[in-house]
């Protein structure tokens, strides 16, 4: 009986040897790991103080050589702006609308489109999932009346459930 205990208790040793090992390998690759992460966020770091130096640099020799011929005709051409706009300030801004470029009035009448659609009464798909709901359709019908995916309905309806009850 006792030779067994002993043949027994030699298994587990060698098993909890086996997890001890294995623990330690698998904590050595995540502390290698780790390192690994801290030097590519010190590398990243240094790239981009170098980037960062870099654009100072050359904003100062921009801005040091474009200071000296454009600060006597920017000073010129502000006095004469403010003294054109004090004059006409309604005209300015007309002529500054016609002054866009063609890109820019697109997008602006892009926005205003857009701007319409949102402000208009027509009611979102939510809402007419909802009201159709409400009225007793059941998922593949209202489906079928707004031209849209049964699942997506079910999907759309069971989250609302799910935020009501929640809440």
């Amino acid at each position: 009986m006792s030779t067994l205990l002993w043949l027994l208790s030699f298994t587990l040793h060698g098993v909890l040897l086996y997890a001890v090992i294995i623990l330690y390998t698998r904590l050595a690759a995540v502390k290698e790991t780790e390192k690994q992460q801290k030097q590519i966020l010190e590398e990243t770091e240094n790239t981009l103080a170098a980037f960062l130096l870099e654009l100072k640099e050359e904003n100062e020799k921009l801005i040091e050589n474009a200071a000296p011929s454009s600060r006597e005709s920017d000073a010129e051409s502000q006095k004469t702006d403010l003294q054109h706009f004090e004059k006409h300030p309604e005209r300015d801004e007309v002529q500054e609308i016609e002054n866009l470029p063609e890109h820019i009035e697109g997008l602006i009448t892009e926005v205003d489109r857009r701007e319409e659609i949102v402000n208009s009464d027509v009611p979102s798909f939510e809402d007419q999932v909802i009201e159709l709901y409400e009225q007793g359709y059941s998922a593949s019908q209202i489906a079928q009346k707004l031209k849209s995916g049964k699942t997506e309905i079910e999907l759309f309806l069971k989250f609302r459930s799910k935020g009501v009850k929640d809440s």
